[in-house]
């Protein structure tokens, strides 16, 4: 019962955080994204020598955000089985195939020179952190599995994060590449901070627990 209730509180946050995410997705869609419906917006310009590359990688990239979160809900992947590993092969494919690969071309051909590297290193990591989620669960390793799937995730999430200061702010070049590789080193540390401090939560909250189950609460 007391790891019963624990998992539910965690659950709240797991999907508070995702509905989070969700909402700075919306944000930087209508910020950064609506020129798509405008056909005389500026961008289209900036973006005509490489817009057949940034299309797949957009479609690649939006699929893996989309099925990034269904690969952590426990209940698809008790009751669904089936479409908790096929989510999970477009995932890997969005990204492996498609999504990281051009996104190394893109980041080393096109954009700004002074975060040129770190679009390379950006997707590079993407590309491997999710390559190494995919080899642990082909070997059954599931622990491992689910922290480089939060790796590899935490990745797909910088593009959306680093674009919701657009909102509120004009940023210079040195803070857009300050910002982006700040971005690239929570991506690599943040999961195994989130595990740490869950596991502490819940070695102090389970005496707690224990006593509020004893007492029938």
């Amino acid at each position: 019962m007391i790891g019963a209730a624990i998992r539910k509180e965690r659950d709240y946050l797991k999907w508070a955080f995702f509905a989070l995410m969700a909402g700075c997705t919306f944000l930087v869609i209508f910020v950064d994204e609506r020129f798509l419906v405008i056909g005389s917006h500026p961008t289209w310009q900036h973006i005509a020598k490489f817009k057949w590359w940034l299309l797949p990688h957009g479609l690649a990239g939006t699929a893996a955000l989309v099925t990034g979160p269904l690969q952590f809900s426990d209940t698809l992947r008790k009751t669904r089985p089936r479409l908790h590993r096929l989510t999970g092969r477009v995932y890997v494919g969005a990204i492996c195939l498609i999504g990281a690969p051009i996104g190394m071309y893109l980041g080393a051909n096109f954009e700004p020179e002074i975060i040129r590297v770190q679009q390379y290193v950006q997707a590079g990591f993407w590309w491997l952190t999710t390559a190494i989620a995919f080899a642990c669960i082909l070997n059954r390793q599931i622990e491992r599995h689910k922290v480089w799937m939060m790796r590899s995730y935490c990745f797909c999430l910088v593009f959306v994060l680093s674009r919701v200061p657009d909102a509120f702010i004009e940023w210079s070049p040195q803070l857009m590449a300050d910002v982006l590789w700040s971005l690239v080193l929570a991506a690599l540390i943040g999961p195994d901070l989130v595990l740490t401090c869950r596991e502490l939560i819940r070695r102090r909250r389970a005496p707690v627990l224990a006593g509020k189950v004893g007492a029938g609460v």
